[in-house]
């Protein structure tokens, strides 16, 4: 079966007014704002699998591997973490 991705309406909607209004591929202004908004779609259902796998997954090593990877993804630095230390200082009320 093949797998579909919604997009944003916006997106769509400016895809479709390039295409049937003026399609110039030398339109750099509306061109650009498309490319862009695909990027941040692709970007998007990247986080979501890498995020997917993470939550199904079993095995405790590859889990924290797909969850490092997933939080460098959304791009929160290594100092702001939640890791197993922090976790229990926090259980045992030891900040």
């Amino acid at each position: 079966m093949e797998k579909r991705i919604q997009i944003p309406l916006v997106l769509y909607e400016m895809m479709v007014e390039y295409i049937q209004n003026h399609y110039d591929p030398n339109d750099q202004q509306h061109y650009s704002k498309i490319l862009r908004g695909i990027e941040e779609k692709k970007e998007a259902e990247i986080r979501h699998n890498i995020y997917s796998a993470y939550k199904n997954q079993t095995d405790p090593s590859v889990r924290e591997t797909l969850r490092q990877s997933y939080l460098d993804k959304v791009g929160i630095p290594s100092h702001g973490r939640w890791d197993e230390e922090s976790k229990q200082k926090f259980h045992d009320r030891d900040f």
